[in-house]
C-alpha cells in the first residue's frame, strides 16, 4: 500500500477482510476497523462492495479514512445477503454506523 501511494501519489486502500481496511495517504497510514456481523455470511463480492462504498464516499467529498469506514459499512451489509449479489442503501449504511457507535 505504501509503495503504491508513493508511486501514484493517490490514496491506496488495502482490504484486510474482517480486520478492516488500511489507508495509505498524505496523512500516513490509518486503519478503518472491520464491522463485525453475526450470523451466516456470504463473502462473495465483499471486496467489490467495499470498493463501491469507498469510491462513492470519495466522490461525495469524504476523506480517505472516512471512505474506508463507508466501504466497511457497505461490505458488512452485503455479506449478510446470502446467495445473491448484495446491495446496501444509504439508510442501511447509516443504520449500521449508528449500531456500531
Amino acid at each position: 500500500g505504501r509503495r503504491l501511494f508513493e508511486r501514484c501519489g493517490k490514496p491506496a486502500f488495502v482490504t484486510l477482510g474482517p480486520e478492516g481496511i488500511l489507508v495509505f495517504d498524505r496523512q500516513g497510514i490509518a486503519r478503518a476497523p472491520g464491522v463485525r456481523v453475526e450470523g451466516e455470511i456470504d463473502i462473495v463480492g465483499a471486496g467489490d462492495s467495499a470498493t463501491a462504498g469507498i469510491v462513492t464516499a470519495l466522490c461525495a467529498g469524504a476523506s480517505p479514512a472516512e471512505a474506508a469506514l463507508v466501504g466497511n459499512l457497505v461490505a458488512s451489509i452485503t455479506i449478510q445477503q446470502i446467495g445473491t449479489t448484495g446491495t446496501a442503501t444509504r439508510e442501511e449504511a447509516l443504520a449500521r454506523l449508528e449500531a456500531i457507535r
